[in-house]
């Protein structure tokens, strides 16, 4: 017998032009043996042998897809070849095999197969769509296919659940880990870090830092020859597919930058879960909210310090294009104008072959407000200067023992939060006595439901104001009691030039005002202050005690 175009032979038109059918997925857990591919075939071929009213013309194999769609490879060919009359007859172990989906085999069995003229034949289950139609086995097909789809609902269900739980375990789900890192052979379920990769990542973030593109980062990688994560993951024996692949060589390309800088498993903290499928009979995915991602610290080794990245996170916000191997400006994404709070641009003049550089804010300008701007000389002298200053006084509070709910800034926020008690108490006592002149007929019920709604709005408002002042007291309280902002600033104590990176690290942000005059919100600023304060008191304690 010859093979021609997938089909043996040319079957005469007095036979049944047959077509096996496997399919198997990991859907089918322990009863994996059974249902094996091959196991199939042999079930197939042993019920056509011998009979001569079938002619098999191909075999069409779907192994690892679901049966909870009908989306597969080999039964899209197989229905092309349905549709075409080369296949009249199709024969499967059993009616699972064909698939899972409760609706869209009924639609096949009693629409689609009957308009094509299309026998199904299932020997596992007794089931033949040439028999009367009113057999006791014929009408039990559709209780068969509705517990084939709860089987593959419910399995779908026990996977998402274990899943689940092996994520919020901090284990890795995933079969492509990010780049850096690899899976460790004693656990496949744990990241160790590749030593090979990791010095690459790492300096991606210090490039980044230092204020490159993530196109320009890209081209120096592929330019230094850098294997990009394609074709590293090639050279350790990974296979991969090569749907995207657009060069002979992958190279390093701007998203991929994208994704690393991104990705906080570089920190050691798994964050899985990003996505689910739509329905377990769809392949289609969607992105969940942050808040719904499964986020479990300390997982596996950092390649990158938490405080790293958070900067360059900070980094990519302020971020601007820049053109060719060029670093962005210094100072660009830190300048804030004060009188309307837009983000200052920059922009360049030449003078005598000079090029003189300096901020300015569009918008008070094409608004008639007035100008704000700065030199960038001016700047950056003035910020060195602040972080000289800023460090002087680090080196000589840095050992200061002090409790942080003693800074002035803390006991503001503790002013505030009583005086929005007591008018909480205030409104909440003359709410209350409302119904009283209501009943004494001193109000009317109209006076009475709007100075009810009155002091409730009041008292809503107070609550909200509340809860914000006592999250801001927490985070100034972590921030003060943070000493790491001391040291850092302590080794710029002698700084010369001003780096984008050192700008990173150091500042918050910087508001100019009308003259070129600066306010600097320095990174840290208020573990230092306070800092500074108790040496004011305490040396102003000891004066006194003198």
């Amino acid at each position: 017998m010859t093979q021609k175009n997938g089909f043996w032979g040319e079957p005469p038109a007095a036979v049944y032009r047959t077509a096996i059918y496997l399919r198997l997925s990991q859907e089918d857990g322990d009863k994996f043996e059974s249902d094996s591919i091959s196991n199939q075939r042999k079930l197939a071929l042993d019920y056509i042998r011998n009979k001569s009213e079938f002619r098999l013309v191909g075999e069409y194999v779907d192994d690892g897809y679901s049966g909870s769609n009908f989306d597969r490879p080999a039964w899209k060919r197989l229905y092309a070849d349905l549709e075409k009359g080369l296949v009249n007859c199709i024969i499967v172990k059993d009616l699972s095999r064909f698939g899972r989906n409760y609706i869209e085999v009924g639609r096949y069995l009693e629409m689609t197969f009957p308009v094509l003229g299309v026998r199904l034949i299932a020997p596992g289950d007794g089931f033949d769509t040439a028999e009367d139609r009113r057999s006791a086995d014929f009408l039990t097909v559709p209780m068969k296919n509705l517990i084939n789809d709860y089987y593959c609902r419910e399995i779908s269900r026990k996977v998402s659940t274990q899943l689940q739980a092996m994520r919020k375990r901090g284990e890795c789900v995933t079969s492509f880990v990010p780049y850096g890192y690899k899976k460790n052979p004693l656990d496949h379920s744990k990241l160790i870090v590749d030593e090979s990769a990791a010095p690459t990542v790492r300096q991606i973030f210090d490039w980044k830092l230092e204020g490159y593109g993530n196109r320009t980062i890209a081209d120096r990688l592929n330019e230094n020859g850098v294997l990009s994560p394609y074709e590293y993951r090639i050279s350790n024996g990974e296979r991969m597919g090569s749907n995207f692949k657009k060069y002979e060589k992958a190279r390093w390309a701007a998203g991929s930058i994208y994704s690393i800088l991104h990705n906080e498993c570089y920190t050691g903290t798994m964050v899985q879960g990003k996505m689910k499928k739509l329905s377990f009979r769809s392949d289609e995915m969607v992105l969940l909210p942050k808040d719904e991602w499964t986020r479990v610290e300390g997982t596996h080794e950092a390649i990158v310090e938490r405080n790293l990245f958070q900067q360059v996170q900070e980094v990519m916000k302020r971020e601007i294009k820049t053109t060719g191997g060029e670093c962005a400006p210094t100072l660009s994404g830190f300048l804030f104008c004060h009188e309307c709070g837009r983000q200052m641009t920059i922009k360049s003049t030449y003078r005598s072959n000079k090029i003189y550089r300096y901020y300015v804010c569009k918008d008070c300008e094409s608004a008639g407000r007035g100008s704000v701007r700065i030199s960038e000389k001016k700047a950056i002298a003035e910020i060195l200067q602040e972080i000289r200053n800023m460090a002087a006084s680090a080196s000589c509070i840095e050992c200061l023992d002090f409790s942080p709910e003693d800074s002035s800034e803390v006991k503001n926020l503790d002013r505030e939060l009583l005086s929005l008690q007591e008018e909480m108490d205030r409104c909440l006592r003359l709410k209350n006595c409302l119904y009283d002149d209501y009943s004494s007929g001193i109000l009317s019920r109209e006076e009475y439901m709007d100075y009810s709604k009155h002091y409730s709005d009041k008292i809503e408002q107070a609550k909200r104001d509340s809860k914000a002042a006592s999250e801001k007291r927490s985070r100034l309280i972590s921030e003060i009691s943070d000493a790491e902002w001391i040291g850092t600033f302590r080794k710029y104590r002698d700084i010369e030039t001003l780096q984008r990176k050192v700008m990173s690290e150091l500042v918050d942000k910087i508001y100019v005002s009308r003259g070129g005059k600066m306010d600097i919100k320095f990174r840290g600023d208020s573990a230092i202050r306070a800092r500074k304060e108790a040496a004011k008191y305490e040396e102003s304690g000891l004066e006194a005690a003198i």
